[in-house]
């Protein structure tokens, strides 16, 4: 058994395990696909085993003291693995996700194959948060596509979680999480302060999710417009209704950013994401330009978002606050042709559902904002705090988000 320390997004992670125990199951990563080519059970449980050792990541655990944990890296692992005959996959991926992990003494990764007529069609893998991030869990699905086809992977030269947690706590590591700091704690002092106030409801925290067509298509029309990143695109949108609730000028927002731009970095199967910095200027009518200033402090937010999560936490203490967290987590490719015109972008509006998803008690973030769904279908999740936003509020600040990029996509 070898230890090392967390990562700095491992850590990240730890800070909002411990928020929201024992309700952190939320942060749980849940992965479902279907297989091309029908292998049996045995032959996808050899898949999985030539995973796990592919992937020092799914067969590490935590070790030390809970104040300070560890992580600590076995040559092998035995997760558990179900095989299923006759329950939907989505059911499945349910029930594998209800409960949080058991970080000391489980392996971090569920995985079912669902099987019929002696073949599994589909797979079901649920990973642990202190494991891997969403990039990593989808790195994780692409090589056991490639395992279970019978291919082999190409050779794995990404840096391993281990020597980014050494490079971390070194003294080139510490300087670079100091550098980073300091520019955060420049962007902070740009923030007008605010405040919102709301009763607190129980559960206190809520989830609402709107499905839309509409949005989809009117995100996708105006991104193409004015050349920028759909997912840069609707965090400007996102902030600039935040600032409209604050009446603030400078309003700042939290996003995540996967920080694998470096080619070492690229398949990297750990948690090494964390929180980018997006802070604009809301003073222009003109949505275009806002979208330009948005791409340039996304731009500078990717750049520094590696650092040490403690001595952000202890730097930032007191301070104004950011307006919440932005995450994309639309798979695949984000950014295709618009297939609706401007009119039935409008009529699309008709087919928007909201529905209430989840409420809990304790968690680390007062405002989250989760992007998800396919093409043609935007799914688009808020997580927030009721003190800060009532019920209403929240509803509310969803369909506006939706109503702002169909009016933008119709000029």
């Amino acid at each position: 058994m070898m230890e090392a320390p967390l990562t700095w997004g491992q850590q990240d992670v730890w800070r909002a395990v411990v928020a929201a125990e024992p309700q952190e199951q939320y942060l749980n990563l849940a992965r479902l696909f279907a297989l091309q080519h029908p292998v049996t059970p045995e032959q996808a449980r050899h898949a999985l085993d030539r995973l796990i050792i592919r992937h020092e990541a799914l067969r590490t655990r935590l070790t030390g003291p809970r104040a300070t944990p560890r992580q600590a890296l076995a040559e092998s692992a035995a997760p558990q693995v179900e095989v299923v005959e006759g329950e939907r996959p989505h059911r499945v991926s349910e029930r594998l996700s209800a409960a949080p992990f058991d970080y000391w003494n489980e392996w971090p990764l569920r995985a079912a194959f669902l099987v019929a007529d002696g073949y599994v069609r589909q797979v079901v893998l649920v990973l642990c948060p202190l494991s891997v991030d969403g990039p990593a869990a989808d790195l994780v699905v692409r090589d056991f596509r490639v395992l279970l086809g019978r291919g082999e992977p190409p050779p794995h030269q990404a840096d391993r979680p281990r020597d980014l947690a050494a490079w971390q706590v070194s003294g080139d590591g510490r300087g670079h999480s100091d550098e980073v700091v300091a520019w955060w704690l420049e962007q902070y002092a740009r923030i007008d302060p605010f405040e919102l106030t709301a009763t607190p409801k129980r559960p206190r925290y809520m989830e609402a999710t709107m499905s839309s067509p509409a949005l989809a298509a009117a995100v996708r029309t105006v991104a193409a417009r004015r050349r920028v990143a759909s997912s840069t695109a609707l965090l400007t949108g996102a902030v600039s209704l935040a600032g409209r609730l604050t009446g603030q000028r400078t309003c700042g927002m939290r996003v995540n950013v996967d920080n694998r731009s470096d080619r070492g970095r690229r398949d990297v199967v750990s948690t090494i994401a964390q929180e980018g910095l997006v802070v604009l200027d809301l003073g222009t009518p003109d949505f275009g330009e806002l979208l330009a200033r948005g791409r340039q402090a996304v731009s500078r937010a990717d750049r520094r978002a590696e650092f040490n999560p403690y001595t952000m936490e202890e730097a930032l203490a007191g301070r104004v606050r950011t307006f919440g967290r932005f995450d994309d987590r639309r798979p695949g490719r984000r950014d295709q042709a618009p297939e609706l015109d401007a009119r039935q972008i409008r009529l699309a509006m008709d087919k928007t559902d909201l529905a209430w998803t989840d409420a809990m008690d304790r968690n680390i973030c007062d405002f989250h904002l989760r992007v998800a769904g396919e093409p043609d279908r935007m799914e688009v999740s808020l997580y927030a705090d009721t003190g800060l936003l009532s019920p209403l509020a929240i509803e509310a600040y969803l369909l506006d988000l939706e109503r702002l990029f169909v009016e933008e996509s119709l000029v």
